[in-house]
């Protein structure tokens, strides 16, 4: 047996990327910014709500908030917290942190008090950036939190009289006091910007918070060297330049807000187009408008456009890429994206831990089954007691590559238990590896269902229920059985044209015809939408709760056998 070939462990080869990354260079992350900005600074940066941002404006915005927060009381190493959705000024504040040598901290726009003040007072930021919506509830928190400073951002004072604002972000702006006020900083012209001395390898630029399946959020450290390892190795690897027009949707307060579509793209002086919230429809009108190339979404977005009633006015033909990120990417969507667009939905796997895009399919290393080949690192999958199993076997997926980040902030016990001294991330996902290196996600470790003795794929018997032609989106949950330990349950969303047409036993007798019988669902549900987190994924722990929180639901069927 030829060893090198036969366990479950691969690195990254050049040769599969579009073309050879360039060195890395060790500066910070706003030197690299200014690289690119010194050969597009007329070109369209961002376009935010219809209104264009140049190269060249984008970087004077920032320089001026980096004055104001340093005359603020901002220092090298403070920890600045925003709560913005997707804009031209959500970008513009991250820039303008980090060019003072402090670290951005984006928050979830979804929190409610008590968990934005855990991660206020788990960071000690003293400075805030918020939509003015929020403003109420940050002045609320003021007892409770170290926050000194608070910038209010008002949505629309970058668009157009034309554009699509959200219904609940639309208001009239208003002087708030107590706070500065976003644009009077960007319209005060400074003469001197800032240069803190920043070493790359250990200066982070960026806390981004993760949920995690138990505890408290964690605060995953990226420094600056991690962002500027990102820029370089997706854009060339996957052949982003500057006619890359990307969709920006993903928030940024995720990791693929901006390890993905918009450091990489901006690098190479393409056009980031922001939307700050997800309606299919005007998502469609923006796709058109912007003749959008380049899109990473989760699979639940693509499944909405292309069941959208207007999709038929569209003509999706000027796609590049993209690439399905969150879960996996079913076979069905693949086919149906492929067919509309002709470019492949290819899949891709990430964490907030690796800088999102850890394993993706590359242009010269390519399978649509699978999740794809590390980017510029390596993997290993490997049994509970650490040994690299043989190809084929599930196991857990480790990664080790320069973009993995630097730890949990403040958690060094956690930090110590999924960061390994050899530079190695367990990520708690499990997975195998075929005999041509391609990896393949199973599940979340903890997701994974034991019936009967079996282990069972929730995501393999999702990917079953996505090709039958009335089922919309789907999500399989294992809940406990007194005979098979646990059982398989399907929760799904119809189309709107099969609503009350498709019943239970139908989807019972399709998945009987097309699936092993120790995988297939015994419990069904129809629900008119799953929960989903503010990044489009589906969160089953919610599923789980409705589970425990009911004896058996009125809309759902059993089936025996």
């Amino acid at each position: 047996m030829n060893q090198a070939v036969d366990l479950s462990y691969i690195a990254f080869n050049p040769a599969w990327g579009y073309e050879a990354m360039p060195p890395v260079p060790e500066i910070p992350l706003q030197d690299l910014i200014r690289r690119f900005v010194e050969v597009y600074r007329d070109k369209t940066a961002l376009i935010s709500l219809n209104h264009k941002i140049t190269f060249g404006q984008m970087d004077e915005y920032s320089d001026r908030l980096a004055v104001a927060l340093i005359a603020m009381g901002v220092k090298k190493g403070d920890r600045v917290a925003t709560m913005l959705p997707n804009c031209a000024q959500h970008v513009i504040a991250f820039h303008g942190i980090i060019k003072t040598g402090a670290v951005s901290v984006p928050c979830n726009v979804m929190l409610k008090a008590d968990e934005l003040a855990y991660l206020l007072n788990d960071c000690e930021a003293q400075t805030v950036i918020c939509l003015d919506l929020f403003f109420p509830l940050f002045q609320a928190l003021l007892p409770k939190i170290p926050v000194k400073n608070i910038i209010t951002v008002h949505l629309k004072d970058f668009s157009t009289p034309d554009a699509w604002v959200p219904p609940t972000l639309k208001h009239d702006k208003m002087s708030i006091p107590g706070a500065r006020d976003f644009m009077e900083i960007l319209n005060t012209p400074v003469s001197e910007v800032p240069r803190p001395e920043i070493t790359p390898f250990l200066d982070l630029a960026l806390i981004l918070y993760t949920a995690g399946t138990t505890g408290f959020p964690k605060g995953v450290m990226e420094t600056h060297y991690n962002m500027v390892y990102n820029c370089l190795s997706h854009s060339h690897l996957m052949n982003l330049n500057s006619g890359n027009v990307n969709l920006q949707i993903m928030p940024m307060f995720h990791t693929s807000g901006y390890f993905l579509g918009l450091h990489p793209v901006l690098y190479q002086g393409g056009t980031v187009v922001l939307v700050p919230m997800f309606d299919p429809g005007e998502l469609l009108k923006i796709i058109d408008r912007y003749k959008i190339n380049t899109l990473f979404a989760p699979p639940t977005l693509f499944v909405a456009l292309i069941n959208h009633p207007d999709l038929p006015k569209y003509d999706l033909g000027h796609f590049k890429l993209a690439t399905g990120c969150g879960a996996p990417v079913p076979t069905a969507l693949q086919k149906k994206w492929k067919e509309l667009t002709g470019v492949d939905l290819t899949n891709g796997w990430g964490m907030t831990e690796t800088n999102c895009g850890g394993i993706m399919s590359l242009p010269n290393k390519k399978n649509l089954d699978s999740i794809g080949v590390p980017v510029a690192g390596e993997v290993k999958i490997i049994d509970p007691n650490g040994k690299t199993l043989p190809r084929g076997e599930v196991g857990e997926i480790c990664f080790r590559g320069p973009q993995v980040a630097a730890g949990y902030w403040k958690k060094p016990d956690e930090t110590a238990r999924a960061f390994d001294p050899d530079g190695w991330l367990y990520t708690g996902d499990a997975g195998y590896m075929d005999q041509d290196g391609f990896i393949y996600f199973v599940d979340r470790i903890k997701d994974l269902i034991i019936s009967s003795g079996y282990n069972i794929s929730p995501f393999e018997v999702e990917s079953v229920l996505m090709k039958h032609p009335a089922v919309a989106e789907s999500a399989v949950i294992g809940i406990p059985d007194p005979y098979r330990g646990e059982t398989v349950k399907a929760f799904i969303t119809l189309k709107s044209d099969s609503r009350n047409q498709i019943t239970v036993e139908d989807i019972d007798r399709y998945c009987r015809e097309n699936m092993a019988t120790y995988k297939r669902p015994r419990l069904f549900e129809f629900m008119n939408e799953l929960p989903k987190s503010a990044v489009g994924k589906v969160l089953k722990r919610k599923l789980r709760d409705l589970e425990n929180s009911r004896a058996e639901p009125k809309d759902s069927i059993k089936k025996g056998g």
